[in-house]
């Protein structure tokens, strides 16, 4: 009994052996290929350039057809050989009139002793009308006139007075009438000229 399983044993083990040898022998397996990695190139990067500057292309400018014997629109003045050209009209001089008035000189007008003493002048000399003071009337009057070359004061005129009252005004015409002369305006080279003053005459109770 014993033997006759140790035959089968042996049998079984002989067929299994002849049956994978003959498997292996019929089909064998495909060996796969191992994968190659190839290094990747490097890249060398370009160096900066700048834009490239777009050429700009003028259209076609068309040839304009000479004329031999253009039509001026006019007729010209005729001009016969040996006769002389007319000269460049001369341009005169722009002469300033005797009279002109400055309201702006170089060197303006100067009361005698300068800005302080002109105001000294008028506290000193300005008398307060009686019925501007019963009316409490203050303000102040411009006046204007023109010193000539010799300093003296013409032309006086009032340009704004006190609302409600004139006789601050007629105050003020006998002031600036009775100043002494001013030294004249100047221009830029030294003459004297006429020139025009304004200035403010104040009246006030305090």
């Amino acid at each position: 009994m014993r033997v006759l399983k140790g035959f089968l044993l042996v049998t079984i083990l002989f067929l299994f052996m002849s049956c994978e040898h003959d498997q292996k022998n019929s089909s064998p397996m495909k060996v796969q290929p191992r994968a190659v990695i190839h290094p990747t190139p490097k890249v060398h990067k370009s160096a900066k350039t700048n834009k490239q500057t777009r050429r700009i292309i003028p259209p076609e400018i068309l040839p304009v057809p000479f004329d031999p014997d253009p039509d001026p629109g006019y007729e010209p003045t005729p001009y016969y050989y040996g006769e002389p050209t007319e000269p460049y009209p001369i341009i005169e001089p722009i002469k300033v009139n005797e009279d002109t008035i400055f309201d702006f000189a170089a060197v303006m007008p100067e009361f005698p002793g300068g800005q302080q003493a002109l105001i000294n002048y008028l506290q000193k000399n300005l008398v307060y009308p009686e019925d501007a003071k019963e009316l409490g009337i203050e303000g102040k009057v411009y006046v204007s006139f023109i010193v000539f070359e010799d300093g003296s004061i013409q032309q006086v005129t009032i340009l704004r007075g006190i609302k409600g009252n004139n006789s601050c005004e007629k105050e003020v015409l006998r002031l600036i009438k009775r100043m002494p002369n001013w030294i004249p305006g100047k221009d830029n080279v030294g003459n004297v000229l006429k020139a025009r003053v304004k200035i403010p005459v104040v009246f006030n109770l305090d």
